[in-house]
Formats: structure tokens, C-alpha cells, sequence
């Protein structure tokens, strides 16, 4: 009690800290008990609220109105989104069957013609329609299907020669569910137009295998074409790309060859070790003798890829 008679301004200081201590203490306790409850609280909701919508909706009339009504405004956005990208879809032309085979006879000389020595290609190239060089398509309506796929495959092995493809090594597509349809009768071809009704698609994916042999400039710009509108018309998604080197071992040192020295530079090679006349023209010195080789990296590419021509169709 002396003290704080002696020393009056700063007991009062130390008062007043510790009493604003006590009371930050308690405000603290006390905000902290709120958030727990107000966490446990909000937990306990998103809770419920997942459970509710998770739960099955009540067979109401109330409810199956609004679950109709959402199903019907998704339809129609699904139908607009199909409607405006079959405008940008390249159209079909309608042909017969032999026309459809004269045509991929006359597509698979013209590849030919073209790739000459740039790119290699199967020996039984046929852009994977090999059955239609010797018979021909079931109907009209398939020979149409069939060609519109034909005018993709074509487009895609144009664009493996503009990307500097070395080689085309395997090329295979899927079939379409029209080449491989038997014929229904009428109660099956009723009973199918409803299921079709009930579920009807907006696009039809078509797979294409292919195995490359490529450099890793070509790659890129094969992936990148394969995105870009301007340089593939048809839409295509690639699914699957697989890349390994040519080859999976080192070259041998048998394998490994040094240029001569005459190689290297020729200027010494023609000059058959004579001097040259003595000049005030200061020259740059000759380039050194290489004896490093890359041993890596050269090597090209094996790569598969398998892509889904998308097409939309006119529901």
C-alpha cells in the first residue's frame, strides 16, 4: 500500500492494464464461444441442405411439374446448341452407291499422287474403307452416310501432310451403325422410333485409330491443327494420344561415325596443304574439328492417336 501511495500515476497505470486485460479476456471467450456455436450451427445446415437435395422429391403434382419443366428447358437448350453446330458442320451431298465407289477410288489416287515420297502409306490404303473398293454399300442412304465420312478422313489425311507426317504405319476407323443394321420389321422398326423418341442423341461419335511416325514439330502442329477450325472443317476431339521414341534402346558405338576432317571443313581439303601467299587481311580461323555428336534426340516419334469425328445430326 506504501508503494502505490509513493508511485500514484503508475499504479493507476497498472491498474487500468490490467483491468483492459480482464475485459479483452472475456470479450475474447466470448467471441470464440459464438463462433464455435455459430460453426456447429452452419455445419448441422449445409448438412441438411445436402441431405435435402439428395432426397427423392415427393410425389407431388407440384413437383412433377417443375422436374418437367426443367427437363424440358434443358431439351431445348441441348437442341439449340445441336441446331447451331450442324450450320457449322460441312454438308453431306447425296449420292448412290456406286457413285460412292468411284469416289474413294478417286480419293485414294489422289492421295497417293500427292504424297508421293513426302509420306509414307499403307500398302492397302483405302482410308480405312477397304471393303468398298470390292462391293458396295447396303443403300443409297449408307452410300450418303459413307462419304460425308469419307470427306473427313480425307481432311485428316491432308492434314497429316501439311504437318510433315513421315509415315502413316496403321489407319482404321469404326463402323456405322448403318453398315451394320439388319433389317427390322415393322413392329421392331415401331418400337425402335419410340425408344428413339424417348432418347434422342444430337451427335454421333465416329472413331479413328492411326499410328504415326513423326518429329516432335510435326506432333505439335498435328495436335494443334486437330483444334483449330481453320485447318480441320470437321469437329474432332482427340481422345487418346500415345508417344514413345523409334526406338527404345541407345545406338551402338559401331553405329556412331565422326565426319573426316576434310568433311568438316573443306577449305582445307582444297587447298592440298599448300600456303597461301602472305597477306595483311586479317582472317577469321578455321571452324574447329567437331568430336562430339548429338547421340540423343535425334531419333522420330511413335505415336498413336485416337480421335472421335463428331458429328451432329438433324433431330
Amino acid at each position: 500500500m506504501d508503494w502505490i501511495r509513493e508511485n500514484k500515476p503508475l499504479a493507476a497505470i497498472f491498474g487500468v492494464i490490467i483491468v483492459g486485460s480482464l475485459a479483452l479476456g472475456y470479450l475474447l471467450f466470448d467471441a470464440w464461444s459464438t463462433y464455435d456455436e455459430n460453426k456447429e450451427a452452419y455445419l448441422g445446415l449445409g448438412g441438411q441442405v445436402a441431405g435435402l437435395e439428395g432426397a427423392r422429391l415427393a410425389p407431388t403434382e407440384a413437383n412433377r411439374k417443375a422436374k418437367q419443366a426443367q427437363v424440358e428447358e434443358y431439351a431445348n437448350v441441348v437442341t439449340t446448341l445441336g441446331k447451331t453446330l450442324l450450320i457449322l458442320q460441312p454438308p453431306t451431298q447425296p449420292i448412290n452407291d456406286i457413285e460412292f465407289q468411284d469416289k474413294l477410288k478417286a480419293k485414294i489416287s489422289d492421295v497417293r499422287k500427292a504424297v508421293q515420297s513426302k509420306m509414307q502409306l499403307p500398302a492397302e490404303f483405302a482410308f480405312g474403307f477397304d471393303e468398298y473398293t470390292r462391293t458396295l454399300p447396303k443403300s443409297a442412304a449408307a452410300a450418303t452416310e459413307l462419304y460425308g465420312y469419307l470427306e473427313a478422313m480425307d481432311e485428316i489425311i491432308k492434314l497429316f501432310l501439311k504437318c510433315n507426317v513421315q509415315s502413316v504405319d496403321l489407319l482404321e476407323r469404326s463402323k456405322l451403325p448403318i453398315e451394320t443394321q439388319k433389317a427390322q420389321t415393322p413392329q421392331q422398326g415401331n418400337n425402335a422410333g419410340m425408344q428413339g423418341q424417348a432418347s434422342a442423341a444430337i451427335l454421333e461419335k465416329r472413331q479413328i485409330s492411326v499410328n504415326l511416325t513423326l518429329d516432335q514439330g510435326a506432333l505439335q502442329l498435328l495436335v494443334g491443327g486437330l483444334a483449330s477450325p481453320s485447318e480441320m472443317p470437321y469437329f474432332t476431339s482427340l481422345r487418346l494420344l500415345r508417344i514413345e521414341n523409334q526406338r527404345q534402346d541407345g545406338p551402338l558405338r559401331s553405329e556412331v561415325r565422326l565426319p573426316s576432317p576434310a568433311a568438316a571443313n573443306p577449305n582445307v581439303a582444297n587447298s592440298g596443304g599448300a600456303k597461301e601467299p602472305a597477306s595483311d587481311e586479317i582472317k577469321p580461323p578455321d571452324p574447329a574439328f567437331p568430336d562430339t555428336i548429338p547421340v540423343f534426340g535425334q531419333e522420330l516419334l511413335k505415336v498413336r492417336l485416337e480421335i472421335d469425328l463428331v458429328k451432329f445430326l438433324n433431330r
